[in-house]
Formats: C-alpha cells, structure tokens, sequence
C-alpha cells in the first residue's frame, strides 16, 4: 500500500502513543495492594498479552523507522538539492544560526557605560547591524522555503508500506 511520508510519521506517532498509554495502564494494574482477600482488586492484565502487544507495536514502529530513514536518506528535495535527511540537518544548522544571528542583532552598535570611580566603559559591535539583519532575514527566508520543500515532499512522494 503506498503512503506519503507524512502518513508514515503521523502513523509512528500514532504507534508510539499506543504504546506509552499501554505502559501506563500497565503501570496501574499490574501490581494490587490489598490488606485483607477481600479487599483484592482484581483487573483484566496479562503479562504476557501486555508484553506481546508492546513487542507488535515496536516491531511495526521500527519498520516505520527503517522505511522512513531510507526514504530520508534517498529522497532529493530537488529545490535544494540535497536528500530529506540533509535538509533536516541543514534546518538545524540554520536555526542555530538564527539563533545566534537574533542574539547578534539586539542592541546599539555602540554601548556606553559608567563604572565605579567614574571610568568609562564602550562596548562596540565589530560588525554592522545592517549587515547582521540582512543575514538574519536571509536565513529566515531559507528557514521557511526549506521547511515548505520537505513539507511538500513529505506530502507528494508516495512509499511502499508493507
């Protein structure tokens, strides 16, 4: 059956919220506490059903991943050139750089400020905040027409799903 790659992911997220609510539930009845046998609370729970279903669960999500990371790893994001995989990474390159940029663009150019004893004290960028805006609006830019070519990627290519 083919699924887009968005598909792919909505399903292991689906798949692994499966899999915490079981480990919770099995969390909260997998043990009693009782003082005397007629205080005993019995519940529906067996170990071994419980463990089978979480070993399903894992076996369908790992076959998920594998695909996917394939797909990731093969697919090229024709815009930029680069496969899935090295867009992702190149995304994170990017908004670390922003990050770094925004930090780089608050405040004056040149900072004046008195200390003890009267002295004072400059701070002065050894950049151009222009020159520092433009990059930041730059990357910006890139952030966003990266994030809608993987998204319609991710949309459009259609995988083989077993």
């Amino acid at each position: 059956m083919q699924r887009c790659v968005k598909e792919i992911i909505k399903k292991i997220e689906r798949l692994e919220k499966q899999k915490r609510d079981i480990l919770a539930e099995e969390r909260s009845i997998c043990r009693v506490t009782y003082q005397g046998d007629n205080d005993k609370i019995e519940h529906a729970y067996s170990f071994c059903d419980t463990r089978n279903r979480i070993r399903a669960i894992d076996d369908e999500v790992r076959s998920l991943r594998h695909l996917l990371h394939h797909t990731n790893s093969t697919v090229i994001v024709d815009e930029f050139d680069m496969t899935i995989g090295e867009c992702l990474i190149y995304m994170a390159q990017l908004n670390e750089e922003r990050n770094v940029l925004e930090d780089m663009a608050r405040g004056e150019q040149k900072i004046r400020r008195s200390l003890m004893a009267g002295t004072v004290e400059y701070t002065e960028k050894r950049y151009g905040n222009d020159e520092c805006h433009a990059r930041l609006a730059n990357v910006q830019e890139t952030i966003a027409r990266l994030q809608i070519a993987i998204d319609t990627v991710n949309l459009t290519y259609k995988v083989e799903v077993a």
